[in-house]
């Protein structure tokens, strides 16, 4: 009896199965796709069985339209000074990156894993990984979850919520050394019109060489205050014509900025070209001005002209920085046209001077590589509190970029990119030199991702 009980029930559920399914066919067959909340039925995965739109979208959310990525770095960082000891280290890591699809186009979830460990990390008198930032204080790695985000979009707009990655002008990855800040933020982006735009709220910020975030107050030097900022910034145009972007953001009783910056490109000839831009930024404390005790305010001025013929770039730029103060950029590399490998050329009352030239070594058989070179002088600097002049700087560059996809060589091999620079800073005072700093970098990169095998 037990023996026929189940082979009833069995018949029964099979029965009532192809019931389901009967009355489901119609409905899948006169429409290829249902209404939002509706259930379509589409070819199982296994066994030939029906999916529900649901069983789709969740494959598409975690298989279909996911993706990860891998990258490795290595870093090489050599400082020698004008006294001992020497900042050097070697670093190695990078970071994991997983990002699923998105549920019904609308709900998308993402995570990042970061981390740098010391490969050559010496801590003696004369030879130090302090000050590299590529690691912890004495040479120690960390690991970080620099990433964890979940975004919502709709009609082209979508809303990110916490961990996540910022790179809106004045707040940025500063992605110069093993790893990029990254930041805890709220925020909304997307397109209007013909102008991107963010608009959020920045309550925290990981710096390149910790595991720990912390709120822009503390970032910005003001231990004991805790407070978020407020961030806006829009982008309009295209690069390769015309385009202008503007920023500023606001942290409450600590620091406001505002940056704003325009291109427009030339055309003279089939391969001659001149690149024109300019740029202003301007920003203070406000509030009770907890970051210093005392009111401050300061500009950064700058014009650029590039002339582009060919593989050939020549590129000229001047840079003027307010006298009552010099300008900060904590929350982001400064972006100001001067800013070079070791000096950014914003101390209060900076007038500088940058020439360079960028060649691209195709043009005689070495596809995928890149020379530059150039030289920033910087005059006039002050010691805002005291008015006392400051040494006049030069910083000399060169850097040599290869990057294999450019290259005849297999898929697995494209994404390796090598990156050598060296810069000399000479500091003068009176005409008479007072210091001088040399220092090396050497940057691996090389990426490792899948994707999802289809896409929307």
């Amino acid at each position: 009896m037990a023996a026929i009980s189940a082979t009833m029930r069995a018949t029964m559920r099979h029965l009532l199965l192809a019931a389901a399914l009967c009355a489901a066919s119609p409905q899948a067959v006169a429409q290829s796709g249902s209404e939002p909340g509706q259930e379509q039925v589409t070819p199982g995965a296994t066994g030939g069985l029906p999916e529900t739109r649901l069983r789709g979208e969740l494959k598409r959310f975690l298989h279909d339209e996911a993706r990860a990525t891998v990258r490795f770095r290595s870093y090489f960082f050599d400082r020698i000074g004008p006294n001992p000891p020497v900042s050097v280290a070697l670093a190695g890591g990078g970071w994991v990156g997983l990002e699923s699809g998105w549920l019904y186009d609308t709900f998308q979830i993402g995570a990042v894993g970061y981390t740098t460990q010391p490969i050559w990390a010496p801590n003696n008198a004369y030879e130090t990984s302090n000050g590299t930032r590529l690691l912890k204080p004495e040479g120690y790695g960390f690991f970080t979850l620099g990433q964890a985000y979940a975004s919502v979009r709709w009609m082209g707009q979508t809303f990110t919520a916490y961990r996540q990655w910022i790179d809106e002008l004045e707040v940025n990855p500063r992605d110069n050394r093993m790893l990029p800040q990254t930041f805890e933020a709220y925020a909304l982006r997307g397109r209007l019109a013909d102008v991107n735009y963010f608009a959020g709220y920045v309550a925290a910020i990981k710096t390149r060489d910790d595991s720990a975030f912390i709120n822009m107050a503390q970032q910005a030097g003001a231990p004991n205050v805790n407070a978020g900022m407020g961030l806006v910034s829009v982008r309009y145009g295209d690069p390769r014509r015309f385009a202008f972007r503007s920023s500023a953001y606001y942290v409450p009783d600590i620091l406001w900025s505002h940056y704003t910056d325009a291109v427009g490109i030339i055309p003279l000839a089939e391969d001659l070209s001149v690149r024109l831009a300019g740029q202003f930024m301007v920003q203070g404390s406000n509030g009770r001005n907890l970051l210093t005790g005392t009111s401050f305010g300061t500009f950064v001025g700058g014009a650029r002209v590039d002339t582009n013929w060919g593989p050939f770039t020549l590129y000229g730029s001047y840079m003027q920085t307010g006298s009552a103060a010099e300008y900060r950029s904590p929350y982001g590399v400064f972006i100001g046209f001067n800013k070079q490998q070791v000096r950014d050329f914003d101390r209060a009352g900076e007038r500088s001077y940058q020439v360079g030239a960028r060649y691209d070594l195709g043009a005689i058989g070495l596809p995928g590589t890149f020379f530059l070179a150039n030289v920033t002088y910087g005059e006039n600097a002050v010691n805002a509190t005291t008015g006392a002049l400051l040494p006049d700087i030069y910083e000399y560059d060169l850097e040599l970029n290869f990057r294999a996809e450019r290259l005849e060589v297999p898929d697995w091999l494209k994404p390796l990119q090598l990156r050598a620079r060296v810069a000399f800073v000479d500091q003068y005072a009176a005409n008479t030199p007072v210091a001088s700093t040399t220092e090396y970098r050497v940057i691996m990169n090389y990426e490792v991702s899948w994707q999802g095998p289809r896409r929307r």
